[in-house]
């Protein structure tokens, strides 16, 4: 029963992080014509994947991703290549952040 628990846990809080990452990913895109706020957006952003990708990562181990989950982070891969084409180099830290989502969906 435990580990049942441990699951569902484990995706709630994957299907929250998606979201969240979803939804700055829009509220970047609305901001390309304010320089200024893009930049603290992207730096909030940045510092949201750092504290939070690592225990996600983590759970793939034991927990891979499911069909639903590979769907969302080709979702996310998606809009986070449109939007480098757009701003181009305000958004270089995303290249790691894409290099671990692609990481997942092989894992």
């Amino acid at each position: 029963m435990f580990i049942i628990v441990d699951f569902e846990l484990v995706i709630e809080k994957r299907r929250y992080f998606f979201k969240v990452i979803e939804s700055r990913l829009s509220s970047t895109s609305l901001l390309l014509s304010k320089p200024e706020k893009l930049k603290l957006e992207l730096a909030n952003f940045e510092i949201f994947l750092k504290e939070n990708w690592p225990s996600i990562f983590t759970t793939l181990n034991e927990y891979p991703l499911n069909e639903d989950e590979i769907k969302t982070l080709h979702t996310l891969l998606k809009t986070i290549e449109n939007l480098s084409k757009k701003i181009g180099s305000k958004l270089d830290f995303f290249n790691d952040f894409q290099k671990y989502m692609k990481d997942s969906i092989e894992k």
